[in-house]
């Protein structure tokens, strides 16, 4: 770690500008950045070489392993990496002492959106060396550090047959993703990945190492699925496992002019009754610049088979097909196939919608989105996408009996597709145009929605951007059980009012135990955006999913957009 720039004893006059700064004109601005300092030497002080500060090595290497490029361009006054749950207990006793100042919690760093897991002019705790995954003596579950990759728990899994809900690109972080609830990870079976929780431990705002289970703070334990970093710092995760066999999957890559047929065997895909849940799939469009308009299924079925099964036939039939990466593997192989098109470096968008399964609003969604790419056709490096996931009771029915979560899921909602924009470029010149263009379409898509009766609520909160409204959409009952969860365990809203990133339980100044407010997007946000080959495959490039892959692939691949006035089965 870096040397810090103080000595190990505070300054006097530092702690006196910490707890009483000055507001005479002209020293505000000199008395902020003394406070702040003055923090960092305390977290020094108590944590010794964990600590670094502007410039070093350390320092630089955090920020540099964010996935976008918008959360790496914040500059923390220092970055705190803590090992384990008592050094993080330590740093929060520092951090709550000082309600004026701010603090990010980060793990993989894969949430898009500035200020996410990252701040400018704070401190921000870097969670990736409590990295361990260690499988208990019965093989029933899997403790996971929070600063743990998925790649890091599914190396470990592969190679004794198991097998975990989790992310479906290796390079995202188990906590982000988990507290955010509903990974649409194979197998469908096992339901939402939040609700294969067995426990979780927890650092609250007092210092307190807390474990979270059904019969141990059963209503933290609930409040987390789904509730993101509202309660505490989780450090350790206990996962549900599995046996998992080598299964069938991968990415089959189509000419645009297949549309049509890929939305019909979309929507048939997607239903209320007879869905059979080892299959998971995802249908995404991409647009590059230069090289025009692709289509591609991302398909796995996580029962033991060698053959292609019958689920997924009508999407294997159609044609043409471009490059097909199917085959029988494990883990490990599809998620580092998925992960693999996704390299950080990248100025990044992601913002969601859903609506009920429906081919007609699907064609209307999808004619949205293949105009909305004219506007981006000069941004550099642009990769435009579009992906459409089911959301089907056969997933939704899984979470009660498995204890609950926070979503406002469950067997009885219709039939969801839940709708994913993301776009990646270079140039922090084109940020608004990209911005303004996700945010147009999803207004347009949701208006739409509305219109047709067919809108649903529910946002993904980990392929949210900052300004969306999550925790509503999660429903009154199910924020009133956070709200009194934050209460009860962060009474002084530490959580609430230091930490800006994330989706807030309460309107301003209403946490720490006062009367409920509206809560919604982060208004923190830098930039209205959004929580992420084997097999013979193409060279990666980058995106959020596989239609990222475009750039990579032979001219001949990717086609261009289909004539002006195109009509896929009806829509307008």
């Amino acid at each position: 770690m870096a040397v810090l720039p103080f000595s190990t004893a505070i300054n006097p006059l530092l702690l006196i500008l910490l707890l009483f700064p000055p507001f005479l004109p002209g020293t505000l601005v000199m008395a902020q950045g003394d406070a702040l300092l003055a923090v960092c030497q305390a977290l020094n002080n108590a944590l010794p070489g964990k600590i670094s500060m502007p410039n070093s090595g350390p320092y630089t290497s955090s920020l540099k392993s964010y996935f976008s490029l918008q959360e790496g361009e914040l500059a923390p006054n220092c970055v705190l990496q803590p090992a384990n749950a008592q050094e993080v207990a330590a740093a929060v006793k520092v951090l709550a002492a000082t309600p004026s100042l701010k603090f990010a919690v980060r793990g993989g760093g894969h949430t898009v959106w500035a200020g996410s897991a990252n701040i400018q002019n704070g401190v921000t705790i870097d969670m990736r060396l409590i990295n361990n995954v260690k499988v208990s003596a019965d093989k029933s579950y899997t403790s996971v550090g929070a600063g743990a990759l998925w790649r890091d728990v599914y190396t470990v899994l592969d190679e004794q047959g198991l097998a975990t809900s989790g992310g479906r690109a290796s390079q995202v972080g188990v906590g982000g993703l988990t507290t955010g609830g509903t990974e649409l990870s194979p197998p469908a079976r096992k339901g939402f990945v939040c609700d294969n929780v067995l426990e979780w431990e927890v650092v609250l705002s007092d210092g307190r190492i807390v474990t979270a289970n059904a019969k141990t703070n059963p209503d933290l334990w609930l409040a987390l699925k789904g509730g993101s970093n509202n309660f505490g710092i989780v450090t350790r995760f206990d996962l549900a496992t599995f046996e998992q066999p080598r299964f069938y999957g991968g990415q089959v890559f189509y000419n645009i002019s297949t549309v049509p047929q890929q939305l019909k065997a979309f929507s048939d895909f997607t239903v209320a009754t007879g869905y059979d849940d080892y299959a998971s799939l995802i249908q995404s469009y991409g647009y590059t610049a230069g090289q025009g308009f692709g289509a591609i299924n991302g398909m796995r079925y996580t029962a033991a088979v060698e053959k292609p099964p019958k689920v997924f036939q009508p999407f294997l039939n159609i044609q043409p097909q471009l490059l097909s990466t199917m085959r029988v593997s494990n883990v490990s192989d599809f998620t580092h196939e998925q992960g693999a098109f996704s390299p950080d470096g990248f100025r990044q968008l992601y913002r969601v919608t859903a609506f009920n399964n429906n081919l007609d609003f699907l064609n209307s969604s999808y004619k949205l989105w293949e105009s909305s790419a004219s506007r981006l056709s000069a941004v550099a490096d642009v990769v435009w996408s579009v992906t459409y996931q089911p959301i089907v009771p056969a997933i939704t029915s899984k979470s009660g009996p498995l204890g609950g979560n926070m979503l406002g899921l469950d067997g009885n909602t219709p039939p969801l597709v839940l709708c994913l924009i993301t776009g990646s470029w270079s140039s922090a010149a084109d940020d608004q145009l990209m911005s303004s263009t996700a945010v147009k379409l999803i207004d347009n898509i949701e208006a739409g929605a509305k219109s047709a009766g067919i809108y649903s609520e529910y946002k993904y909160l980990n392929y949210a951007d900052g300004s969306q409204n999550v925790i509503d959409g999660y429903g009154s009952e199910n924020k009133q059980k956070m709200q009194a969860a934050s209460r009860k365990y962060d009474p002084k809203g530490v959580f609430q009012n230091q930490v800006p990133g994330g989706y807030k339980l309460f309107a301003a100044g209403q946490a720490g135990g006062e009367a409920g407010g509206e809560a919604g997007g982060n208004g923190t946000a830098v930039l209205p955006s959004a929580t992420s080959a084997a097999g013979g495959g193409p060279v990666p490039t980058r995106g959020a999913d596989s239609t990222q892959m475009l750039s990579a692939l032979p001219t001949a691949v990717a086609s261009p957009a289909p004539a002006a006035g195109h009509v896929a089965n009806g829509a307008p």
